[in-house]
């Protein structure tokens, strides 16, 4: 395990075996497989092409081919496969992250050249052994648990790596300085872009495969990525601190789990321990840089959704990316504006950072952290409107939920309005009340 300051590289914790005696081998300096706890840096070498000009241009909201696909590079032939050998047609870049999706990754490596992956990669810390080949997406190449988790700094820090360090100098009694660490700093992703990442990483905690972390308690916004190769790994953060858990064999041999089982559980549980200390406790949402924008798009037809999701969607674009709105979307998109406005800042509220309590999932529902009945929304159940107090979770500050959930209690407003008068006028039902 090891776990830094995502703004200075300073580490904070570091633990390299259960037992010195029956292991001298420092897991935290071992080279392993990080498997798809790699990923990210495929999908933020892809956004990268809305700041460098090149082509294709991808956003979150690009989609691409999951299915069962032969890569060839040079005279290799790369058959990947999905987790279980699922497949899922066309997906978008967030669901195909959030579902750590092989085929999609390599697919997407290939589109914008292993050579981006590569790079990037290198300026973020990892070793030179990485090399631009199919496997980088999928984190064939190994790496050391101090190294990605320096190397996810860029995700944390608004594109900026911090070189992880242990001791910050040393000076003799009077004060005079005999030594100080070396640090390496550099910008490696626009700010946009890592925001963006966060973004989409966020969805992975509150309804991927790191889903895990929610429903084992841990309920601060976080971001953070599962990996399984020959290990299992996670990689994840919260607004000031940043942390990578690993689980394998001294002798490499396979480990048969998963990183969700296996790493995961470590993570959330050192997170939950951190967050309760007066230095790590204060969790905020991640803050949007300027330039980056929400939107409302249509998803195609034909576009991979889950069960009853919705096709209409709120994504996050760079400036200048987003889909145009038609003029036939503009009445819903205002009503949709004002349901997401935060009244204290007037800033969109993010569906998916909102993780303190239950946030909104990808299928347009409540996530439920606990096992509890779906939630009508329609009104059917019982002929009752199912209201926000509903969705009080016990270890969610009481303080912060009316906040959370403003754009509920609209929704409950307008619903409470249309069941009086047999209904309503959107556009002025979801208008702020003066109190």
């Amino acid at each position: 395990l090891v776990a830094l300051d995502p703004f200075t590289g300073a580490l904070r914790a570091v633990v390299g075996g259960r037992n010195y005696g029956a292991s001298q081998l420092n897991h935290a300096l071992a080279k392993r497989q990080p498997g798809s706890s790699f990923k990210p840096f495929v999908y933020a070498a892809a956004l990268s092409s809305a700041i460098d000009g090149s082509s294709p241009l991808v956003t979150t909201a690009s989609t691409i081919v999951d299915e069962p696909t032969r890569f060839e590079f040079g005279t290799e032939v790369y058959e990947p496969a999905n987790y279980r050998e699922q497949y899922h047609g066309v997906v978008t870049l967030r669901k195909a992250l959030a579902l750590s999706l092989n085929v999609a990754a390599v697919r997407l490596a290939e589109t914008i050249g292993y050579w981006k992956v590569e790079e990037l990669a290198t300026q973020a810390g990892f070793n030179r052994e990485v090399e631009a080949t199919p496997a980088i997406a999928l984190g064939a190449y190994a790496s050391t648990p101090l190294e990605i988790t320096g190397a996810y700094t860029i995700f944390a820090n608004q594109g900026e790596y911090r070189s992880p360090y242990p001791i910050d100098q040393v000076r003799t009694e009077e004060g005079e300085m005999l030594w100080q660490s070396p640090r390496e700093t550099r910008q490696v992703l626009d700010p946009r872009v890592a925001y963006l990442m966060t973004h989409l990483l966020e969805s992975v905690v509150n309804h991927g495969t790191a889903a895990g972390v929610r429903r084992r308690g841990f309920l601060n916004p976080a971001a953070g990525k599962t990996g399984t190769a020959r290990d299992g790994w996670f990689v994840g953060y919260t607004s000031n601190l940043l942390c990578a858990a690993w689980v394998g064999y001294d002798d490499d041999r396979e480990l048969v789990l998963s990183g969700a089982s296996t790493a995961l559980p470590i993570w959330t549980e050192l997170m939950k321990r951190a967050t309760a200390l007066s230095a790590y406790q204060d969790a905020r949402h991640f803050p949007a840089p300027p330039g980056v924008v929400f939107r409302q798009f249509e998803v195609p037809e034909g576009v991979y959704l889950g069960e009853d999701e919705p096709r209409t969607k709120l994504e996050v674009f760079i400036e200048g990316t987003e889909p145009e709105v038609t003029e036939e979307q503009t009445p819903y998109r205002s009503v949709l504006n004002r349901i997401l406005m935060s009244e204290e800042d007037d800033m969109p509220v993010d569906p998916d950072a909102s993780s303190t309590v239950p946030v909104l999932a990808s299928g347009g529902e409540l996530e439920r952290l606990e096992d509890e009945p779906p939630v009508d929304l329609t009104g059917s159940e019982g002929g009752k409107w199912a209201g926000p107090d509903r969705f009080r979770h016990p270890g969610a500050p009481q303080e912060r939920i009316p906040q959370i959930f403003q754009p509920l209690r609209r929704l409950q407003e307008a619903k409470e309005k249309f069941e009086r008068h047999g209904g309503f006028d959107a556009t002025t039902a979801l208008k702020p009340s003066p109190n």
